[in-house]
């Protein structure tokens, strides 16, 4: 029997701000994605008990708002962005979707970035490669990191 693959996440959890490897001390790895996706970058209050009609307990599930309150009830908690785990992800699909062929063209127009960018991109992967989370995310697919997400909300 294969095993699964572990989420990105876990994979570039040691890239992650403290703040996050804290967070998911508390709740789930995929109410952590939400809340990183959607209000990344951002401080959002937290209130001092869960209610179902808070626009965080429609994000991430009354259960997952609970264990917030109880942990940081009146608090404010700042969401870092992830920014190098996200470009490390996103590095990590440019290599793959180059070495299955797409041109830096295609690469620059799928990514939104420019070619250059899409050099610097694979030179970055290419010298960190051997890295142990550089082998994992070889067959990664484009937005694996929110597939979860999509499926539990789908």
């Amino acid at each position: 029997m294969q095993q699964p693959q572990p989420h990105p996440f876990e994979t570039l959890l040691a890239y992650l701000p403290g703040s996050v490897q804290e967070l998911l001390t508390v709740i789930s790895l995929n109410a952590a994605v939400r809340l990183i996706k959607a209000r990344g970058g951002t401080r959002i209050q937290i209130p001092p008990a869960a209610d179902a009609g808070h626009w965080l307990a429609e994000l991430i599930g009354i259960e997952e708002l609970e264990k917030l309150c109880q942990r940081y009830g009146k608090e404010a908690l700042i969401l870092p962005r992830c920014t190098n785990a996200m470009m490390m992800l996103r590095d990590a699909n440019i290599l793959k979707d180059r070495r299955d062929g797409l041109s830096y063209s295609d690469l620059a127009l799928k990514y939104q970035i420019t070619e250059d960018g899409i050099s610097k991109a694979l030179r970055r992967i290419e010298q960190q490669e051997l890295q142990p989370w550089a082998q994992t995310a070889k067959t990664w697919q484009q937005d694996d990191l929110f597939k979860t997400l999509e499926a539990n909300n789908g």
